[in-house]
């Protein structure tokens, strides 16, 4: 167990059958300061614990994976587009990093976002809003955490219907599959 892990890192690593850690440090503070607001406990728990890799369909970012700047680029990447999209019209958040925005945390075959609803209460409070990256199916909340929401996905129990298939897939083992 990871000191001071939340209980859902912990869940997940027994979901995965997982007893090691990414082995890599980050500079919280760091990234922090460059990306523009902090990041959520069990985010950072949850990086500090697993290598980059695939759960299934889904991909948590990474920020061991790219290094920081590229970690930060490839978020804002996908908010440009987002913000370009939904420049059309009827979406009902913008992408970034101030209170009310959106912060995309992971995403499901891109054909979704896993993004934090950013607000001004702690980080640890921020629900995760699952949106169609095509804006074609109107956003749908989850309630919990990050990790929350992986544990949900994990345990087969569909939490968010946008992205249900993920749980339907016969056969398909979650597991942590590293990138290398």
């Amino acid at each position: 167990m990871t000191p001071n892990a939340p209980p859902t890192v912990d869940r997940l690593a027994g979901l995965f059958d997982w007893d090691g850690s990414a082995e890599t440090e980050i500079d919280w503070p760091a990234l922090t300061e460059a990306a523009g607001h902090p990041f959520p406990e069990d985010y950072r728990r949850f990086v500090e614990r697993f290598p980059h890799g695939n759960i299934g369909f889904l991909e948590v970012l990474h920020p061991s994976d790219w290094g920081v700047p590229e970690f930060l680029r490839y978020a804002r990447n996908w908010h440009h587009v987002m913000n370009e999209r939904a420049e059309t019209g009827g979406f009902p958040y913008h992408f970034g990093t101030s209170p009310g925005d959106l912060r995309v945390w992971g995403a499901v075959n891109l054909d979704y976002l896993l993004c934090w609803h950013l607000d001004d209460g702690p980080p640890e409070q921020w629900p995760t809003v699952v949106c169609d990256t095509a804006l074609i199916d109107p956003p749908e909340p989850y309630a919990g955490t990050a990790t929350g929401l992986l544990v949900e996905i994990a345990e087969l129990r569909n939490p968010v219907p946008l992205i249900g298939y993920v749980t339907e897939i016969d056969g398909l083992p979650f597991r942590l599959v590293r990138h290398e």
